[in-house]
């Protein structure tokens, strides 16, 4: 038996690999959570209306009028055509496809020239580690310019990578702030292949050095230009819930095959490593980088084009997808979404001033309501703070005051709820399981 029989041909794999993905992805409505979903579909909706790119902020009761400048303006457009086109089927199976196309671009790196046992074992992993990170957010529309990035620059030869790489860069950095992770890896590869180069050091270090500046570049061809790469720099600090403990099951094998001789590729995946233990995005990075970086680049000069095999696959897709949008989505009352709590408030009322619980903020402005504090990196520090703490002695009455609130809408467990049912001149107008409402006696 021929090495070759253990393998199957890398376009078969990614097929199979995307249609998986895509099947399974289409099917699990709960990649819909969160509230950032919905003020980044508002986001898009407010641009598509409007027909320019957000610069300050429309939405809020309490920042509105200043300086914002969103990073993920073309995700963002994308979610709301794709909510405004088909609801939240159609943003489902947005997700779905570029899941299916990061999976599938992954499954196509790692198996040319491979055994087909090596590159499931990889998949495997993969797939488990990102199970849990998957959700309809930008950084998972930016996954297939990831893998591409990623597998492009693996198979770069001693001019450097090919030029026709960089298209995938400018259309990155206007999905997500995720791109500059893309711009790490170049700088660490190009180090790389030239400190291993032997021979012809220089044309290796200006082949790269020429990629990598058309890189800088084109990632600087956005709304936001030099500022919105800063603040995609800082974005990357920020942290959140930890998925799982489930990026071992990458780390460990990837550190074995890079620690020995590619110092410098396992110092950026141990970066990123830390940061899929603090946000959704790096969870979903590291296992769609981590195979890639451990198992480098091979040759597959038997490579075929499985043309009826994808126009099958897009042709179930397309199937899929029609049934999807026929058979609606529907958004439930959730730690994110208090619909049914917020359906009791006249629209009078709804229309004043409100201090809300910060997860409900996202909903609040999908529904047009102004919130008095949501998710966006917006709020000055302080007034996070103020926040934080507005159960004071004091505090929430002076803070009712000053912003002029005539109703709130809290969860059940938000210590404030007890602050606003002793509350002079307030009553309760509704309380659930995920949501209370109160509205001062003169609210009209």
């Amino acid at each position: 038996m021929t090495p070759s029989s253990h393998r199957i041909d890398a376009g078969l794999w990614a097929i199979l690999a995307a249609a998986a993905v895509f099947a399974a992805v289409l099917v699990v409505p709960r990649v819909l959570a969160g509230g950032d979903l919905y003020w980044h579909i508002a986001a898009g909706r407010w641009m598509i209306e409007n027909q320019q790119v957000l610069r300050i902020d429309p939405f809020s009761s309490t920042f509105q009028g200043q300086p914002w400048e969103t990073r993920d303006w073309l995700a963002e457009i994308l979610f709301a055509a794709a909510y405004v086109g088909a609801g939240w089927g159609g943003v489902l199976a947005l997700t779905a496809a570029a899941a299916a196309g990061g999976t599938g671009l992954l499954a196509f790196h790692l198996a040319r020239g491979r055994r087909a046992v090596f590159t499931a074992i990889w998949l495997v992993l993969a797939v488990i580690t990102a199970a849990g990170a998957v959700r309809a957010l930008p950084f998972l529309l930016a996954l297939p310019c990831l893998v591409a990035w990623t597998g492009g620059l693996l198979r770069a030869d001693e001019k450097g990578p090919s030029l026709h790489l960089l298209p995938v860069m400018l259309v990155w950095a206007n999905l997500s702030s995720s791109f500059v992770i893309g711009l790490a890896l170049t700088a660490v590869l190009a180090a790389e292949a030239i400190l291993a180069a032997k021979e012809h050091r220089l044309t290796v270090a200006r082949g790269w050095a020429v990629f990598a500046g058309g890189s800088l570049i084109l990632g600087l061809v956005t709304p936001t230009g030099v500022p919105g790469l800063a603040h995609a720099i800082r974005a990357l600090a920020t942290t959140g819930p930890v998925i799982n403990v489930l990026p071992l099951l990458v780390a460990l094998p990837a550190a074995s095959v890079l620690l020995p001789r590619r110092w410098l590729r396992f110092v950026f995946l141990a970066g990123l490593f830390v940061l899929a233990l603090t946000s959704t995005m790096g969870c979903l990075f590291f296992a769609a980088t981590a195979p890639l970086l451990g198992a480098g680049a091979q040759a597959d000069e038997n490579l075929k084009q499985p043309w009826r095999p994808l126009a099958a696959l897009v042709l179930l897709a397309l199937i899929a997808t029609a049934v999807r949008i026929v058979v609606p989505v529907e958004r439930h009352d959730d730690a994110a979404t208090p619909q049914t709590a917020l359906a009791q408030v006249p629209a009078t009322i709804k229309r004043q001033p409100v201090f809300n619980d910060a997860a409900f903020g996202g909903f609040l402005i999908f529904s047009d309501v102004r919130p008095f504090l949501d998710s966006r990196p917006l709020y000055f520090e302080s007034f996070r703070n103020r926040y934080a703490a507005i159960a004071a002695p004091g505090l929430l009455a002076s803070t009712l005051t000053r912003y002029h609130v005539r109703w709130t809408i809290l969860a059940p467990d938000n210590p404030t709820v007890k602050l606003m049912d002793g509350m002079t001149g307030w009553h309760r107008l509704y309380a659930d399981q995920w949501a209370v409402v109160h509205v001062r006696n003169d609210a009209r």
